[in-house]
């Protein structure tokens, strides 16, 4: 009788075990889905902004304004000055 309860409890164990790693595995990749999604929109919007500065340049408007209109920082508008350069 005893025996059959360690058994059981072993069981018990045991699937306490299988469901925490499976209920784990479920979080990490919802997870991983997450933080994908949403460096993928944050990757789409500076490539937007990137694209919106280098047309600012092209017609000339003042990096100040720019950089007030679109959010990028004076580093990023010369670099993309610069490759507009080349």
């Amino acid at each position: 009788m005893i025996y059959n309860l360690e058994l059981t409890l072993a069981e018990m164990q045991q699937q306490a075990l299988l469901k925490g790693k499976m209920e784990g595995k479920i979080e990490g990749k919802l997870e991983g889905k997450l933080e994908g999604k949403l460096e993928g929109r944050l990757e789409g919007k500076l490539e937007a902004q990137q694209e919106i500065a280098r047309n600012l340049l092209v017609l000339n408007i003042d990096i100040n304004t720019i950089i007030k209109a679109i959010g990028l920082g004076p580093e990023e508008i010369n670099a993309l000055r610069k490759q507009l350069e080349n």
